[in-house]
């Protein structure tokens, strides 16, 4: 017995250790790729500098912050996909990005809840193969099946925050405002993803007579320091109330606590 449980203790020690590289070695890569494409914009398009020490600092709790992403995929399928509270300052609806799941918004959604919002929805697509179009068609089910048919605001992160432009476009009658958090709403140069380039089939037609600003109440909350969203401008919503962070990871922005109060402050402003 003594020796199995030495041998599993081993064996958890290694999947743990492996799990710690590779979520450092994605972010490596992707801090690297970010390096060359800033390096590489016009003197006009300059990143303000972060300082050395909080950018080792910004890229730690990015690097914990993917981990945890990671670790909350199978808690996401347990979670229940509403929570409700006394507070009545209105519903809300969470849509996580690409490669995750809706356990992304565990602690995100825990805050709203404590809060005062009430309902607080985490729709859930596939976690990869899934097209805005027919994720936006999915949020309009999701959205039928809440029980609170007052105006709701839909809070989109990554990909999530074009599924929700792309949604209210579409389906418009029961939003009153949008939040995106960390979304390239005029593409990326992220390696890997042609759907999500400037200029693809996808980033026109979400641009095309956009008029969703003017529209209704959105809000784009990205970071420079955002190594999925490339360059950093193109987070840039234009026409909407844009907030722009330096030191702040993409998965980071899930669980700040500067971006919490950001969110609220804007979340309880009058439309």
């Amino acid at each position: 017995m003594a020796a199995v449980s030495i041998r599993t203790v081993g064996i958890v020690g290694r999947s743990v250790v492996g799990f710690i590289v590779l979520v450092l070695l994605c972010n490596v890569a992707c801090y690297a790729w970010r390096a060359w494409i800033v390096r590489r914009l016009p003197e006009c398009d300059a990143v303000e500098p972060v300082g050395r020490l909080r950018a080792v600092w910004a890229f730690a709790r990015e690097c914990a912050a993917l981990a945890t992403v990671l670790v909350l995929v199978p808690v996401g399928w347990l979670m229940p996909r509403h929570r409700w509270s006394r507070g009545n300052r209105g519903p809300l609806v969470l849509v996580h990005g690409t490669g995750v799941s809706r356990g992304c918004f565990w602690l995100l959604r825990r805050r709203l809840v404590r809060d005062g919002w009430s309902p607080v929805g985490c729709f859930e697509y596939a976690l990869v193969g899934v097209s805005v179009e027919r994720a936006a068609a999915q949020l309009r089910v999701f959205i039928q099946g809440l029980a609170d048919r007052r105006p709701l605001t839909l809070i989109g992160h990554g990909v999530g925050g074009l599924i929700a432009r792309y949604y209210v476009r579409r389906y418009p009658g029961s939003v009153r405002r949008v939040v995106t958090l960390g979304t390239a709403h005029q593409g990326t140069m992220l390696p890997g993803n042609r759907t999500l380039r400037p200029g693809s089939p996808l980033m026109t037609m979400m641009s095309a007579g956009d008029r969703v600003p003017l529209q209704f109440d959105v809000i784009a909350v990205h970071s420079s320091f955002d190594a999925f969203v490339l360059p950093p401008a193109n987070a840039v919503y234009p026409e909407a109330f844009n907030i722009q962070l330096h030191d702040v990871g993409h998965y980071t922005l899930l669980f700040s606590a500067k971006v919490y109060r950001l969110l609220v402050e804007n979340l309880s402003a009058p439309i």
